[in-house]
């Protein structure tokens, strides 16, 4: 597969002697699919010297590792893995001392790789899969932006059926709904009213809406296994006191970064922007999170929009733009959009759904 190739050249680049790529994100972006094997042990492993490679599945994951047409070798629960990675290395791959892991690769894997190989030097292999991921082709920015407008029909049905008196989940299903007959996949939805819309990432709960409640509305959903992710406030009524200023500020912050949004800033100067505008307004103690992170086949990934990150922001990347105030115990607000430098450098918001913000009660 062209991508599997594309990673090989990366790892002859290296000093790895063998990769192993766990079930995740990365592995379903080298092989085209999903296969969770659970606590059970489940890879692509690679030797870049010759660019053998192979997928090491239980045997009852054998139909789904026959449909991806890679070479593979399956395993039973009598036996356990160890065979079918030493009849693999033995075959393809010469004396190995540098093993190439993911981060999020569990000490499991590495237990297991040292009882075939024995002792060896494990080197991070994340960097080289960021650098294919970051940027998106055509394919996956169709898919994200198949996400985003999945998303914009579960906050329209929430705009238009919210009422005092229904709960957090209540809407959180008209959302989910929405999103899935609109053939995507909900994600996290988050619903937060009252006071609970100043704390970020609050699960939604039983908590009846009220007049006056600001809620905002944060969803992310799939479609071919990317994400889109994306935030409105609203609020039921009369708002509280000072709520326009903040709605106006963030909304500022918001629109400006995006403004500034081209192909060769970096995540810190944007996030300086949405940053500096709360921060000249008096809020900037309340902006409590960075400012974006990229999205893709997981949703916070590189490039990230935050204070930290000095990278140039690639052609082909897409993220968030998401600054926020948060009032403890009073009310928070955020506004987020999807943003996409396409291959060509042209700047795109994905996003173009805008409810009125106050829904009558």
């Amino acid at each position: 597969m062209k991508r599997i190739d594309g990673f090989i050249s990366k790892l002859r680049g290296s000093s790895v002697e063998l990769a192993v790529v766990i079930p995740g994100p990365n592995f379903r972006y080298l092989v085209g699919s999903y296969i969770d094997t659970f606590e059970r042990f489940g890879a692509l492993i690679i030797c870049p010297d010759n660019g053998s490679h192979s997928l090491i599945l239980p045997r009852l994951d054998e139909g789904k590792a026959k449909a991806t047409e890679l070479p593979y070798i399956v395993y039973g629960d009598d036996e356990g893995p160890l065979n079918a990675i030493k009849s693999f290395i033995n075959g393809n791959c010469r004396a190995i001392k540098r093993v190439g892991l993911e981060g999020r690769a569990t000490l499991n894997y590495l237990w297991i790789l040292r009882r075939v190989i024995g002792d060896f030097i494990d080197l991070s292999i994340d960097d080289l899969l960021v650098s294919m991921r970051i940027s998106k082709d055509e394919d996956e920015l169709a898919s994200i932006d198949r996400a985003v407008k999945a998303i914009e029909d579960g906050i329209r049905a929430a705009h238009e059926s919210i009422r005092p008196g229904m709960t957090e989940v209540d809407v959180t299903k008209l959302i989910s709904d929405a999103i899935g007959n609109a053939g995507a996949e909900p994600r996290d939805v988050l619903v937060q009213s009252g006071p609970n819309s100043a704390i970020p990432h609050w699960m939604p709960s039983r908590r009846r809406i009220e007049v006056g409640d600001v809620v905002v509305i944060d969803v992310t959903a799939t479609y071919n296994d990317y994400y889109g992710d994306l935030t409105r406030t609203l609020v039921i009524g009369n708002p509280p006191s000072d709520f326009w200023r903040v709605y106006e500020l963030v909304k500022k912050a918001h629109d400006e970064a995006i403004a500034n949004v081209r192909g060769i800033v970096t995540g810190a100067y944007i996030d300086s922007i949405a940053r500096g505008i709360i921060t000249e307004g008096g809020y900037g103690q309340y902006f409590i999170h960075r400012t974006g992170h990229g999205i893709g086949l997981e949703v916070h990934e590189e490039p990230f929009i935050s204070q930290s990150y000095d990278k140039a922001l690639p052609r082909g990347s897409t993220f968030t733009i998401e600054p926020g105030i948060y009032l403890p115990g009073r009310f928070g607000v955020r506004l987020e959009s999807n943003i996409a430098i396409r291959p060509d450098g042209r700047v795109e918001v994905l996003d173009k759904y805008w409810p009125e913000v106050t829904v009558n009660a």
